[in-house]
């Protein structure tokens, strides 16, 4: 009789071939937990970068405490590939929103939130933004002058995430004393405050009065990723008059963006636009009134 050698399946292997199972069946997934976390814990090491990026969400909204480190370490740099270090930022916030006790790594996120690496900064400021973590505003505000523009943003929506309103304040606030720097990152972001939007418009607007030019044209990028208004569309129409050459190729950009019935009312500049000094600026005005 002809004998048949078993050759026994490695052990990555094993742990890969469960992780497949659980995401092919989230049911069992979470029938499963804690075990389930487990193998998936244990199969990261051993995962491609597109099967960590698919495990990660399951581990951030299941894992809680026991997966506090083993994201940390991965955004850190336990991978090669920047897409699994940002997600694993993501994912620690959530995993630390639902832990029993998130301040050990809530102290080690702000201590390196002055690291050499701007990577590092800008991926420990994203993961300390989980909903109620005022404890960690403070050093998050710090960071909105920091001299990565990455680390900027991911401060100010780490702190959009934290969920406390007095962090619009705090904001609105530094946007009139702060450092230019700050100010440019509080303008580029504030938009992410959804829940605030009728003040957010509120605050762009009133801005471009006392702003410096430089900072116009940041506060008018802000602006043009909150929902068009009557209100905003009666400005545009008073900067399309400005001299500053760079607000009227702005707006006017801003506009492209726009479907064409939205921005009807302002034809009649358009129209003017069309003697514009400016060539750009004459030619982006006809593509938007050749619109339909």
């Amino acid at each position: 009789m002809k004998t048949v050698t078993l050759v026994p399946m490695k052990r990555p292997e094993r742990l890969i071939e469960k992780a497949q199972n659980y995401l092919a069946d989230m049911e069992a997934f979470f029938l499963d937990t804690p075990d389930a976390v487990t193998i998936m814990l244990d199969a990261l090491p051993h995962a491609d970068t597109e099967f960590i990026l698919k495990m990660l969400p399951l581990l951030g909204v299941a894992g809680k405490d026991r997966v506090l480190w083993p994201l940390y370490r991965l955004m850190r740099g336990g991978s090669a590939d920047d897409s699994v270090c940002l997600s694993a930022a993501v994912q620690l916030g959530l995993a630390a929103s639902l832990s029993n006790d998130s301040s050990a790594l809530r102290a080690e996120l702000i201590k390196n939130l002055s690291h050499p690496e701007a990577s590092v900064r800008s991926n420990c400021a994203l993961a300390l933004g989980w909903e109620g973590n005022w404890p960690a505003v403070e050093s998050l505000m710090a960071h909105l002058s920091d001299p990565d523009r990455n680390v900027q943003a991911a401060a100010i929506a780490a702190l959009t995430s934290v969920g406390d309103l007095r962090v619009f304040d705090l904001l609105t606030a530094r946007l009139e004393r702060g450092t230019a720097e700050e100010q440019r990152s509080i303008l580029l972001n504030l938009w992410r405050f959804a829940e605030k939007i009728p003040q957010v418009e509120d605050v762009y607007l009133g801005s471009m009065e006392t702003l410096s030019p430089d900072l116009r044209v940041d506060a008018l990028s802000g602006l043009a990723m909150v929902p068009l208004s009557a209100t905003i569309l009666n400005r545009y129409r008073q900067l399309l008059k400005e001299e500053d050459l760079r607000i009227r190729r702005q707006v006017l950009e801003i506009l492209s963006a726009e479907d064409p019935v939205d921005y009807a009312s302002l034809k009649d500049i358009l129209c003017v636009l069309l003697a514009d000094k400016d060539a750009q600026v004459r030619q982006a005005a006809t593509r938007l009134l050749a619109r339909r």
